[in-house]
């Protein structure tokens, strides 16, 4: 599953409780957020109790023992519970620990705000860029379009805020259905013996540009440093790297609002000694997050350069490596919409509104499902897609009563097998 932001916020508290709450959140999620396989246990983990053994043999992870450190690091943060411990059998006289998964690693609308718009740019391109890979692997294996009730398309409505906000509730409703009826599939197929089919699950509703001129449509977002290329350091661990630290987190802010530097930051703000914002400000540009933008000497300087940052966006290429299919996948017509989705989502990137509206949505999740929870998830997609249909032709009703502006919204889905290896951990 991707890590990624679904729209339902939790109770709200006070402004300041909420804020405080929000930044411990972000501290938890660097822990998981520090590897990827920590995000793969965490949400195998969810489903079903498992131990590091039972892990590693059915999703890969390196080795048994470095699956086990990384179950002990999450149980010691609190993201993996204890359930039991077994000996005897073929254990040779260890014990084995099982765990499972209180909660998911992913984002409400509250702790979403609280990451810098650069931060939530990078977070979906990539996501966005997994779920193109899937695409293509299954595309590339045949699987994609080997059952006759698999779905990828998208739609672009112009809808009205009540129907923005109806779209985002059916859609994030789906997110979270899809994990109980994964935890009644795996329960059948225990009693059964029926092999599991993977699938891929992808959902997406974001702002578009209302024209071709990259109009945001009146929405303010800040104007990002794009990066020559993807930091060597993978996206997870950049994350983690800022998020466990709260200071980190406002300079990033800072440079998505304005150019600063670290004296100036220190001087308005502080938060640390000036070698400590020093410190960071150093990191923040080596991991890509903060991309230099000009150098200045002279004044109260003292002969030292000042050096000043802006906030720096994903790389995003004309040719990715995702893009690169078997000749006989590029004429067919779901790799050519999947195309024009991807052109969507990189033109609504640049314009500044594929993250300006903090309950949009973005995500994909692997599932492991019998036959009879493929035509749940199948039958539930195709109810989304009418639903969408339903809100769009009534959304163009109000518009033309009240004459409240447009929301040029894309609403992309995805449903497909994929192939059996595509559920590994890393």
């Amino acid at each position: 599953m991707s890590p990624q932001h679904s729209g339902n916020a939790p109770t709200r508290l006070g402004a300041a409780t909420a804020v405080a709450g929000r930044i411990e959140y972000l501290r938890r999620l660097s822990v998981v957020f520090a590897s990827e396989l920590r995000i793969s246990i965490v949400t195998e983990l969810f489903l079903r109790e498992m131990s590091a053994k039972q892990f590693y043999e059915e999703h890969g992870g390196g080795s048994i023992p470095r699956v086990d450190r990384h179950f002990k690091k999450l149980a010691k943060h609190g993201w993996l519970q204890h359930v039991r411990s077994e000996t005897g059998g073929r254990r040779r006289g260890a014990t084995e620990h099982f765990y499972r998964t209180p909660e998911l690693a992913v984002f409400d609308n509250e702790t979403w705000s609280q990451v810098p718009y650069s931060m939530r740019v990078a977070l979906s391109w990539k996501t966005f860029k997994v779920l193109a890979e899937r695409v293509r692997d299954a595309l590339a294996a045949g699987t994609l379009e080997a059952r006759a009730d698999s779905h990828l398309s998208w739609k672009a409505p112009l809808l009205d805020r009540l129907g923005w906000e109806r779209v985002v509730g059916v859609v994030d409703a789906l997110f979270e259905s899809i994990f109980e009826e994964q935890n009644e599939a795996r329960q059948r197929m225990l009693r059964s013996g029926e092999r599991p089919m993977v699938a891929t699950l992808g959902l997406a509703v974001f702002e578009s540009p209302s024209g071709s001129t990259g109009d945001s449509h009146g929405l303010e977002v800040p104007r990002l440093e794009q990066i020559d290329a993807e930091s060597p350091v993978p996206l997870s661990r950049r994350v983690s790297k800022v998020f466990a630290d709260e200071l980190c987190l406002k300079i990033v802010g800072e440079a998505n609002a304005r150019e600063i530097s670290a004296p100036l930051f220190h001087a308005e703000l502080g938060g640390d000694s000036i070698a400590g914002v020093r410190r960071r400000f150093k990191m923040l540009d080596q991991i890509g997050w903060l991309k230099k933008t000009r150098e200045e000497t002279g004044g109260e300087r003292r002969g030292a350069i000042e050096h000043f940052y802006r906030a720096s966006g994903p790389a995003i290429f004309d040719n990715e490596g995702w893009a690169d299919v078997p000749d006989a996948v590029k004429p067919t017509y779901s790799w050519k919409t999947f195309r024009s989705l991807a052109e969507r989502v990189k033109v609504a990137i640049a314009a500044g509104t594929f993250e300006a509206r903090l309950d949009s949505h973005l995500s994909w999740s692997v599932m492991r499902l019998d036959e009879q929870g493929w035509e749940v998830v199948a039958a539930a997609v195709e109810g989304l897609l009418g639903a969408v249909t339903r809100e769009w032709e009534e959304a163009e009703v109000r518009l033309a009563e009240s004459g409240e502006k447009p929301i040029p919204a894309t609403i992309a889905l995805a449903a497909f097998e994929s192939p059996q290896d595509a559920a590994k951990a890393p």
